[in-house]
């Protein structure tokens, strides 16, 4: 058995994938813990401001990272921990995208190192799900955690991939990809970046969107970025935003290379919601769309109900 691998997990202080603020490391050895490493960071001077959601999704302030290290400051460290290994987080390109895009930035020396994600893990492992959210899918799971804490992000990711590889009685993270037929991501100075993927992950897209109001929100760029968790995916909202205009979000959509619609069908595969409609939702007051949502999850089409949380972290 060799369950040895390094769970990451980054918080940010805005939209920008390099304002980091938090990073951790959970180093696991034979599926046990053996350390735990976490930094507050303080964000580089081109992107050093804190949005109000951001705050209020992970807690950290301005106030916190005023005194603390910048990243370049600790990539000495940080470098020599992750170099050669396997990583792992929820939603790589996410926490992958980050760590890039401060190597960039610092102008730092790129680890050869590589990783997985365990959010296309779970939807290979675990079907029918609502959504495959880390608190979701570690909630079915049993595990209670304090959600976008990185420490308890990643821990909780690991525990999440554990449970994945006993599932499918594998022994290594290698024999689990060619199970489930998963890309293992690479990062490297030779070869650069080379996104987790998995075949036959979703459900093509069909249908035709004749709404008029959403065929004049047109991508304002030709090229995507196809490793985007929302490149040819079909979006529908429903309820208010609390981060932008629901015109804003149709046209971020978009320009991601994902598709939107008014109506939710089955070949749907993000049903967003409000915060505010979405804590409604998790109490029980289900809309027509969702009960709708709901049933097509069953059926085993690729739908999933997320919030405007993991909205913007898809972002």
């Amino acid at each position: 058995m060799n369950y040895d691998f390094i769970a990451i997990d980054f918080e940010t202080a805005n939209e920008k994938r390099m304002s980091v603020c938090c990073a951790a490391l959970i180093f696991f050895k034979n599926g046990v813990i053996i350390d735990e490493k976490e930094w507050l960071i303080k964000p580089p001077a081109i992107c050093n401001y804190f949005n109000d959601l951001n705050i209020q999704i992970h807690g950290i302030t301005p106030e916190q990272v005023e005194t603390a290290p910048e990243f370049d400051t600790i990539w000495e460290e940080f470098y020599s921990y992750i170099d050669g290994e396997m990583l792992i987080a929820h939603n790589a390109p996410f926490d992958m995208g980050v760590l890039t895009n401060l190597i960039h930035h610092y102008n730092l020396t790129s680890p050869s190192l590589n990783f997985v994600c365990t959010c296309n893990i779970a939807r290979k492992t675990w079907d029918k799900q609502v959504n495959y959210t880390l608190k979701n899918i570690a909630n079915q799971l049993g595990y209670l955690f304090n959600h976008h804490d990185a420490h308890d992000d990643a821990k909780t990711c690991g525990k999440i991939l554990l449970e994945a590889l006993k599932v499918h009685g594998v022994n290594s993270i290698d024999e689990l990809a060619q199970k489930i037929d998963m890309r293992i991501g690479k990062l490297s100075p030779s070869i650069g970046y080379i996104s987790c993927s998995i075949s036959k992950g979703y459900k093509g897209l069909g249908g035709k969107n004749d709404d008029v109001r959403v065929k004049d929100i047109v991508a304002a760029t030709a090229e995507f970025d196809e490793d985007h968790p929302l490149f040819e995916k079909k979006v529908v909202f429903t309820g208010s935003l609390i981060s932008m205009t629901r015109r804003v979000a149709l046209q971020k959509v978009v320009d991601c290379g994902g598709q939107i619609a008014k109506s939710f069908t089955k070949d749907t595969h993000y049903l967003v919601m409000g915060l505010q409609d979405y804590s409604r939702f998790a109490d029980g007051k289900e809309s027509s769309k969702t009960k709708a949502a709901k049933q097509y999850i069953q059926d085993g089409h690729s739908v999933e109900i997320i919030d405007e949380d993991t909205f913007l972290r898809m972002l």
